[in-house]
């Protein structure tokens, strides 16, 4: 039976929850456009492999709102050079921020972890279908 006393303390506890849950949502928020901050920069790796080519990713700027990432990717190659690939990533994000983008014909997705940028792709190199990842570092180096 639901009495006058069980209807206050059920609406008591509703409004506690309720106070509680506004300032979490905010961390998150501040959380997530710190995280964009750290993000934004010029990041490096070096692919594992027999050739062991190194890229380049500079993250220029993020646009929330529509959800895109203005990027250049550059890989150089030991035996072919260098060569420079204006990108729109697409950005999305939460507790572990995420890029995906195409370039050279391949599919690359980054994940932002532990101020480490963990990015892996799917296509070809060289003409040969494969897959691979690397983790890149934010450069200057701080």
């Amino acid at each position: 039976m639901i009495t006058r006393k069980t209807t206050m303390i059920a609406f008591i506890s509703f409004l506690i929850i309720a106070w509680l849950m506004v300032p979490l949502t905010q961390v998150e928020a501040e959380t997530t456009d710190e995280q964009k901050q750290a993000l934004i920069g010029e990041w490096r790796g070096v692919w594992p492999g027999f050739y062991g080519d190194s890229s380049t990713l500079i993250i220029h700027e993020i646009d929330t709102a529509k959800a895109k990432a203005r990027c250049t990717y550059i890989v150089n190659r030991v035996d072919s050079g260098k060569s420079e690939h204006e990108v729109l990533a697409d950005f999305f994000p939460g507790p572990n921020l995420k890029l995906e983008f195409k370039a050279r014909g391949n599919d690359f997705k980054c994940v932002f972890l532990n101020n480490v940028l963990e990015i892996s792709f799917v296509g070809s190199v060289r003409g040969v279908p494969m897959s691979n990842a690397t983790k890149m570092e934010k450069y200057p180096k701080k």
